[in-house]
């Protein structure tokens, strides 16, 4: 007779249940039971209930069970996927790494200086989520620059194949797939960030227009179920305003993805704003304030490792040192016509940018301000958008009367040039005289003699030449004009010169990389074809064109002082004396110098990294070239600021420190499971147990993703009492004759909080710690002979013994699973009681009393619900049950 409380087994089900209940109606007899692996109940009748207890005579059933413990146990600890085989990461990528996977919201800011491989950190993690199922749809947004290496990167380092996404591909692709969604026919996808960003207006467009663009771009984009974002270079999507096309579109794309990755050297500029829009992407409720932007509040959302702090696999610390030469280069005799020629394009800049200012056209003052660049780079970059320049205003072309300033300033030279050489003139006839007579001296001077820089560079490449076996040389300019002009010079000398910069596509940029690195000896590149170059195995940069935001140069330094490199990096600044660019920047690093010595800072860079250098810069040299004698008064200010800025580095830099021990012991616990062979070992060996046959072309892509493996998984599994145990034998192994069992702790049912661990009692009921972990492996291992002897009795006592050491092992692991729920829980609470505060704050501040109450109202309601859920998670309910039970003999 069957009684309440029992278990029991439904054969037609082929599962254990316990009964609940039994009802007698009319002749019927039926049972009301519980079945704990779906957590289901039903009814069955008496005929459906079987003799058999489950499969636990089954060796097929007792592997799978194991199994899926196993990888139930690494799904809640350590790495799952294959690092290691195409790349070994470094001690501060594995702590990334570690951090993204200690939270169940995988949305951060990594923040690591330059050149410590942020690129690689994502990679990581991609990796490590579609191993473990979590996510399938991938997309990264870059600048334009950087598509080509993360799509190298994630190929060659990880496996992982992007499809490059770009505007002109669109109508391709939807007549290749039938889909009017672009977006919508890849897993993984790179694409610009300016390609996607929304279109408010462009010169020419009507609205239809527009809003086909914006459809085809954006919009489409939101509509795909993308599971895991990335946004490189995401200080770029902070902006002046939350007006900003980039900020939109980078606003939307953090509402439509759980999974969340912004990537960034220079997270916190100096300014609170942009750094609130930028982490708000990430919890916009954890920031509804400035006042929320606190170091309890940051540290969950970010990952930075600074250079200084980064060591080797082997704990050496990472980076070579640098030596910076400075290279001041005056005009002789011979060159008089450059110096000519640079004293009176700096007139004709000072004149337009000062009536440009005071006409507010200030498009035209970016113009001026790049005709300054351009005449400090080189004869023929100043000839030559002269030259435009002129055919411009004879061709009544003139059409640009408006540009951007966030567009000025995220834009290179090289880029910005080409879209303000279109500037319409306030004087038409009168600029193109000053044009003709500027054209007059350039041609002259060009013809003259090579520019003053280019032979101090043939001297110094000469010098180098002798010095270094294998020869390659980086050199950056900003213009395309003056790339050109080095390339001419060079090759007449014999050089082997390759270029690169920001009009080339994807494919002429890895022609002109692949180049380099085997058979051309210089590299000369713009910064905007700069942007992202990993190019380790050169050693040598010269910085033909100083740019005036002294970051700038760091940001090329850093494409050569990278991990990898083996040798010192050596750096050569050129600049003309006797300009007023040398002269402001002599008196600049002169005042930097003492902040840093003030500050006790270690480089110049973390001055730089915290402030909107680019505009403060500019400034600076452009009221100095409009009245040289005010270069103190101007840097002086600008000295000031800077100081009050850096007053904050110290707590900036606390307000983003992440706080860690990097060693070599990180890169030593990578784990390298065999997670694929586990999976299919899992479902083969469940689908025999209910005597099925699996094919190998069944399990040859098999995954986490699989629904069926998932539900395998998710069976809420657990050994049920009865007074016989099955006995095995393993063949080729020395142990104690002992019961082996395999058990379950965790917290209040969560997934995330469980652990499973192995007990083995020997016959003498001593239990051996080491022989029950060598057990399990054995009991899983294809190539154990395990044979299944005769069962044998096993009574309630010697259940409770076996019960109460599991008891003993399991408080250990009770422990560290309490206290690192706790600790999520306390940061959860932290979290939400102070951003509760802040808003609190802000509708205090409302005028209007019905409103404000209104708004307390919701809140107060909003806060108590929070509070209620909270309450419920603190309630500790640990929960420890068996999985299987086995008596070995030997």
């Amino acid at each position: 007779m069957y009684q309440t409380g029992q278990w029991v087994f439904d054969k037609d089900n082929n599962r254990k249940v316990k009964i609940l209940d039994v009802n007698e109606l009319w002749d019927y007899r039926t049972f009301h039971v519980y079945e704990p692996i779906h957590k289901s109940t039903y009814y069955i009748s008496e005929d459906s209930i079987g003799e058999s207890i489950g499969h636990y005579d089954n060796l097929f059933y007792l592997k799978y069970l194991l199994l899926a413990a196993k990888i139930k146990n690494e799904l809640a600890g350590g790495i799952l996927s294959s690092v290691g085989d195409n790349i070994i990461p470094l001690p501060h990528q594995i702590y990334a790494l570690n951090r993204a996977l200690a939270n169940n919201e995988v949305r951060y800011l990594i923040a690591d200086e330059v050149g410590l491989g942020k690129t690689i950190e994502a990679g990581l993690i991609i990796k490590e989520l579609k191993t473990r199922g979590l996510i399938r749809k991938v997309l990264i947004v870059a600048p334009k620059g950087l598509i080509t290496q993360w799509h190298h990167e994630m190929k060659t380092k990880f496996n992982e194949d992007f499809k490059v996404l770009l505007p002109e591909d669109y109508d391709t692709i939807k007549r290749l797939y039938g889909n009017l969604n672009p977006w919508d026919n890849f897993a993984q996808v790179i694409c610009s960030m300016d390609s996607i960003k929304p279109l408010e207006k462009r010169l020419g467009w009507d609205a239809d227009k527009i809003a086909a663009y914006n459809k085809d771009r954006i919009e489409s984009l939101l509509k795909v179920d993308w599971d895991m974002i990335i946004i490189d270079e995401a200080h770029r999507v902070g902006g002046s305003s939350s007006d900003v096309a980039r900020y939109k579109m980078a606003r939307a794309l953090a509402e439509v993805s759980p999974y969340l990755l912004l990537l960034t050297a220079t997270p916190h500029q100096g300014k609170t704003e942009p750094f609130l829009r930028l982490i708000r992407l990430l919890d916009k409720d954890a920031f509804p304030g400035e006042q929320a932007i606190v170091r309890s509040q940051v540290a969950p959302y970010v990952i930075r490792t600074e250079k200084r702090e980064a060591v080797d696999a082997e704990g050496n610390k990472l980076f070579k040192n640098r030596k910076i030469n400075t290279l001041n280069i005056g005009w002789e005799l011979r060159h008089d016509l450059q110096k000519q020629l640079y004293e009176e394009v700096t007139q004709y800049v000072a004149t337009g940018y000062d009536k440009a200012r005071k006409e507010k056209k200030y498009y035209l003052g970016f113009l001026m301000i790049l005709m300054q660049r351009l005449v400090s780079s080189s004869t023929r970059a100043i000839r030559e958008y002269l030259d435009r320049r002129w055919s411009i205003l004879e061709a009544q072309e003139a059409e640009l009367t408006g540009y951007n300033e966030d567009d000025f300033y995220d834009n290179e030279a090289e880029e910005a040039i080409e879209e303000l050489i279109k500037a319409k003139s306030l004087n038409i006839k009168k600029e193109k005289m000053e044009i003709q007579d500027l054209l007059a001296i350039a041609r002259l001077a060009e013809n003259q003699y090579l520019d003053a820089k280019a032979e101090s560079l043939l001297d110094t490449i000469f010098k180098i030449n002798i010095d270094e076996q294998k020869f390659k040389l980086l050199i950056f300019t900003e213009f395309i004009a003056t790339q050109n002009y080095l390339k001419d010079v060079l090759e007449q000398k014999g050089f082997n010169v390759t270029t690169l910069n920001g009009s080339m596509n994807l494919e002429e940029r890895s022609v002109v990389l692949k180049d380099f690195k085997e058979k051309a000896q210089i590299l000369v590149s713009t910064d905007a074809g700069g942007e992202g170059l990993n190019l380790q195995f050169c050693n040598t940069v010269v910085n033909y064109d100083l740019p005036w935001n002294p970051m700038k140069i760091e940001q090329r330094i850093g494409r050569i002082d990278r991990i990898g490199q083996t040798e010192d990096v050596q750096v050569f600044n050129y600049m003309l004396k006797d300009t007023v660019e040398y002269r402001v920047k002599e008196v600049l690093e002169q005042k930097l110098a003492t902040i840093l010595e003030q500050f006790g800072v270690d480089k110049m860079g973390d001055i730089l990294d915290t402030t909107q250098s680019e505009v403060d810069f500019t400034s600076v040299y452009m009221e100095s070239i409009n009245n040289p004698k005010g270069i103190n008064l101007y840097t002086g200010n600008l000295e000031k600021e800077i100081k009050e800025k850096t007053e904050k580095i110290t707590e900036v830099k606390d307000l983003l420190m992440d706080e860690k021990v990097l060693d070599k012991s990180l890169a030593a616990k990578i784990n390298k499971l065999p997670i694929d062979h586990w999976i299919r070992s899992m479902y083969q060996n469940y689908h025999l147990s209910l005597g099925r046959e699996v094919g190998l072309f069944e399990i040859a892509e098999l995954d986490f993703n699989n629904s069926s493996v998932q539900e395998m998984l998710n069976r809420n599994e657990s050994w049920i009492y009865t007074n016989t145990i099955p006995v095995l034998r393993i063949d080729g192994l020395n142990y104690d004759n002992g019961c082996w069992s395999l058990w379950e702790i965790g917290i209040n049912e969560n997934e995330k909080e469980r652990r499973y661990f192995p007990i083995f009692l020997n016959e003498n009921l001593v239990f051996r710690g080491p022989s029950s972990k060598i057990l399990w492996d054995a009991l899983i291992n294809d190539q154990s002979k395990i044979e299944a002897l005769l069962p044998r009795p096993f009574s309630e006592d010697q259940f409770k013994i076996v019960l109460d050491k599991a008891k003993d092992v399991a408080y250990g692991h009770f422990q560290e699973i309490k206290s690192s729920y706790e600790n999520k829980l306390d940061k959860q609470r932290g979290k939400h009681e102070l951003a509760f505060k802040l808003r609190k704050e802000a509708i205090d501040r409302i005028g209007l009393s019905h409103v404000k109450n209104f708004r307390k109202k919701q809140l107060e309601q909003e806060e108590l619900v929070w509070k209620e859920e909270l309450a419920k998670k603190e309630r500790i309910i640990p929960i420890l049950k068996p999985i299987y039970i086995v008596y070995l003999e030997r």
